[in-house]
C-alpha cells in the first residue's frame, strides 16, 4: 500500500479500539502532526530505500551546493533532495530525462507539509556511473576544443631536461627508466604523486603546474601502470585535463594498457599506450642522432665543397675579365668622363651666374622703388593730409554743435517759462478752490467743531460723550470749553 492508504489503515486501527473524543479535546498542532506522521513513516519504511525512476526538474543550487529533483514514472511522482556532502560524491552530472538507480531514506518536510526523498547515492541505470561521468567529461571538453590537434604543442625533437609525474612505487616508473637510462647525458626528474585514490586527481594537476614553473624543462611525461576503470580514474578528471592544456610545456601520456584511453591522454599534446612508448616517444629522435650527425656532416661537406668551387670559378673569371687585363684603359675613360663633366659644370655655373645677376639687377630696382626713405615721405604726406581734413571736419562739426546748443537753450528756456506760468495759474485756482471747502471758510459761515479735550478726536455722535467730560467747540474767531451733563437727571433750572 501507498502512505496514504498505509496511515488510513493506522488511523481507522485507532478509532476501532479508541473511545470517542468529544471536538477540540487533545487536539494537535500542525508541528505535532507532522512529527507523528515522520515518526510513522520512519516506522513504516526501512532505513534506506531503493527507487528506480526517471528523473526530471533537476537543479543544483551553486551557493549551498545542494541538489534538488523529481523521480516519476508513468503514475506518481515524489521530490527529492541530495545535499552537498553526497552529491560532491558523485562521479556524473544527473540531468533531466536520465533512468537513474537512487537510494535514500522517506522523510517529511515539514516547511511544506509535504513528504520527500533524502537522496544519499545514485546509480545510472544500464550504464556504469564511472562510464557515463567519462562520457559526460568527453563530451564537455570535446566540445571546447581541446581534442583538436591544432591546440596541442609540438614535442621538443631533442629534449635534455624530462621531468616524470608519477609514483616511485609504480612498475611504470621503472619501464620508463629503464628507456631513458640509455642516455646518459639526459637530465631526468621524477616528480612523486599518488596515481590512485581519492584526492590524487588533485595532487597530480598541482604537480604538473608547479613543473611548469621550473626553468629549463623540456618535456612532462605523466605515467601509469594498467588497472580498472576505478583504479585509473584520477586520470579522467577534469582538474588533470585543465592542467595538461594549460602546461606551457608539451605532455607526454602512457597510462595504462593499450586498450585504456583516459581524458588526460584525449587532452595531452601525445598519447602513448604505455608508459614504456612514451618514454620511447621522448627519446625517438635522440636513437638517430649519431646517423643524423654524420648525414649532417656529409651534407654540410658536399655543401662547403661545392660552394669554394663555385667562388673559385666566379674569381677565375672576373681574373679573365677585361678591366683585368688592360685596367688604364677604364682610368682613361673615367678621365675623359672627369673632363667633360668638368666642361660641363663650367657652362652650368655661368649660366646661372648670369641669370643670377639679371635677378639681383631686377631687385635692385625694386629695391630703390622701395626705399624707407620715400616710403616715409609718402607716408609723412598723408599723414599731414588727412591731419588737415580732420581739423576742418572738427572746427565744421564744432560750430554746427555750438548752434544747435544755442537753439536748444533758447528752446528749454521758453519751454520752462511758459510751464512755470501754467503751473503758477494751476496753483492759484487749486488755492482758491481749498480755501472754498476749508474748515477756516465754512466757520466762517456760522458752522462750528466741537472735540474732545481730552484725546483731541472730533465729536461726531452723542454716544461719544459721558457726563463730566470736557468739550471744546470751535467757532470762527476762537474756541468755547463746556461741560456734558447727564441727560436721565433733570437739569438745575427745570
Amino acid at each position: 500500500m501507498n502512505f496514504f492508504e498505509f496511515q488510513k489503515s493506522l488511523v481507522e486501527g485507532k478509532r476501532g479500539s479508541a473511545k470517542p473524543q468529544a471536538a477540540g479535546e487533545e487536539a494537535l498542532t500542525v508541528s505535532q502532526l507532522t512529527q507523528r506522521i515522520e515518526r510513522t513513516l520512519k516506522a513504516g519504511f526501512p532505513g534506506s530505500v531503493w527507487v528506480k525512476a526517471e528523473v526530471s526538474n533537476f537543479k543544483h543550487h551553486g551557493s549551498s551546493g545542494h541538489a534538488y529533483f523529481t523521480l516519476k514514472d508513468p503514475e506518481a511522482c515524489i521530490d527529492c533532495v541530495m545535499f552537498k556532502s553526497e552529491f560532491a560524491k558523485l562521479k556524473f552530472e544527473p540531468g533531466d530525462g536520465m533512468e537513474l538507480l537512487v537510494s535514500g531514506r522517506v522523510g517529511v518536510y515539514g516547511q511544506r507539509g509535504r513528504y520527500q526523498l533524502y537522496v544519499t547515492n545514485m546509480l545510472p541505470v544500464g550504464q556504469g556511473a564511472l562510464e557515463l561521468a567519462f562520457q559526460q567529461l568527453r563530451a564537455k571538453l570535446e566540445g571546447e576544443g581541446l581534442f583538436e590537434a591544432g591546440r596541442k604543442k609540438v614535442l621538443p625533437r631533442y629534449p635534455r631536461r624530462i621531468v616524470m609525474v608519477t609514483s616511485r612505487e609504480t612498475a611504470a616508473l621503472q619501464d620508463m627508466l629503464k628507456v631513458l637510462r640509455r642516455y646518459a647525458f639526459l637530465r631526468l626528474g621524477i616528480f612523486h604523486v599518488p596515481v590512485q585514490g581519492d584526492g590524487a586527481a588533485e595532487q597530480i594537476a598541482a604537480a604538473i603546474g608547479r613543473v611548469n614553473k621550473m626553468s629549463g624543462v623540456d618535456l612532462i611525461l605523466l605515467g601509469r601502470g594498467g588497472g580498472s576503470l576505478e583504479d585509473l580514474w584520477e586520470f579522467n578528471e577534469e582538474c588533470v585535463a585543465r592542467a595538461i592544456v594549460a602546461s606551457r610545456i608539451a605532455v607526454v601520456t602512457g597510462i595504462g594498457h593499450e586498450v585504456d584511453v583516459s581524458i588526460a591522454d584525449l587532452v595531452a599534446d601525445h598519447h602513448a599506450h604505455t608508459p614504456t612508448e612514451a618514454a620511447s616517444i621522448a627519446v625517438g629522435q635522440w636513437r638517430n642522432a649519431a646517423q643524423v650527425l654524420m648525414d649532417g656532416e656529409g651534407k654540410l661537406g658536399k655543401g662547403l665543397r661545392d660552394l669554394v668551387g663555385y667562388y673559385r670559378q666566379r674569381i677565375g673569371s672576373i681574373e679573365r675579365h677585361e678591366v683585368f687585363r688592360r685596367p688604364m684603359d677604364g682610368v682613361n675613360r673615367l678621365r675623359q668622363l672627369v673632363d667633360d663633366r668638368e666642361k660641363d659644370l663650367g657652362h652650368g655655373m655661368s649660366d646661372r651666374l648670369h641669370v643670377l645677376q639679371r635677378r639681383v639687377a631686377e631687385a635692385s630696382r625694386r629695391l630703390e622703388k622701395q626705399r624707407p626713405a620715400a616710403l616715409i615721405e609718402r607716408l609723412r604726406q598723408r599723414l599731414e593730409h588727412r591731419k588737415h581734413v580732420l581739423a576742418m571736419t572738427l572746427r565744421s562739426r564744432v560750430k554746427l554743435l555750438g548752434s544747435e546748443l544755442l537753439t536748444a537753450e533758447r528752446r528749454l528756456r521758453n519751454g520752462s517759462r511758459v510751464q512755470r506760468q501754467a503751473l503758477g495759474k494751476q496753483l492759484d485756482s487749486l488755492e482758491a478752490q481749498l480755501r472754498l471747502v476749508g474748515p477756516e471758510q465754512v466757520l466762517q459761515r456760522g458752522y462750528s467743531i466741537t472735540y474732545q479735550k481730552k484725546t483731541g478726536d472730533v465729536i461726531r455722535s452723542v454716544k461719544q460723550l459721558k457726563a463730566g467730560e470736557k468739550m471744546v467747540t470751535r467757532v470762527a474767531d476762537g474756541e468755547i470749553e463746556s461741560i456734558t451733563e447727564d441727560s436721565k437727571q433733570p437739569g438745575l433750572f427745570e
